[in-house]
């Protein structure tokens, strides 16, 4: 009987419980990244300061500055 329960019960319950705890925490990680603030910022490719993606166009797989390139 001890095998059955060790042997076999106690890996499927570890298995079950990893997989509800890793869905749960990339749940949470998913929800903490939805509701943040915090803007996405690119580096210009022509004056490498770091902006906002609202103030950079993209052109070629390259983000330049829409106005007012600091170089």
């Amino acid at each position: 009987m001890n095998f059955i329960v060790v042997g076999v019960i106690a890996p499927i319950a570890y298995f079950l419980l990893r997989m509800f705890v890793k869905r749960l925490v990339q749940n949470f990680i998913l929800n903490a990244k939805k509701n943040s603030k915090v803007a996405e910022v690119q580096e210009c490719q022509k004056c490498g300061v770091f902006k906002s993606v609202d103030d950079l166009t993209e052109k070629d797989n390259a983000y330049i500055c829409k106005n007012n390139c600091s170089k």
